[in-house]
């Protein structure tokens, strides 16, 4: 039997952040291989694969409630440029966990506070590709 990731919790800096349900995801920061095609001429065409490193940056999103205490947490994470760093934990029955890490995160997005009954504020963190894989 298999389980999902669908229940993490959710670390910034050490704290266990309350997040929306089904909000976070998350980019391992694997990156993307460049296919091209090299023609050897007369039709004899071979695929030349590279590793584009620009893409190798590892991040997550995901959605908070506006409390009263979110404006200094945010004020906070954005002044650590490079700093902040990020785990998500999912335990499994039987005792066991899994746990992920993004280190040396910074919080990239202009963040918008929708102050309403329903409001949320969403979160984008990139910075090192995840480790404890």
């Amino acid at each position: 039997m298999s389980i999902t990731l669908s229940v993490p919790s959710v670390i910034v800096n050490n704290e266990t952040i309350a997040i929306v349900p089904n909000s976070f995801t998350y980019d391992g920061g694997e990156g993307e291989i460049n296919v091209r095609a090299a023609s050897g001429g007369g039709n004899n065409i071979e695929s030349v694969h590279s590793v584009n490193a620009e893409g190798k940056i590892g991040g997550c999103k995901f959605d908070l409630y506006l409390t009263p205490d979110l404006d200094s947490k945010i004020r906070t994470w954005k002044n650590q440029v490079g700093q902040n760093n990020i785990q998500f934990v999912q335990r499994i029955s039987g005792g066991g966990n899994v746990t992920r890490s993004l280190s040396r995160q910074s919080l990239i997005n202009a963040v918008e506070r929708n102050a309403s009954s329903d409001g949320v504020v969403s979160l984008e963190f990139k910075g090192d590709p995840m480790a404890g894989v």
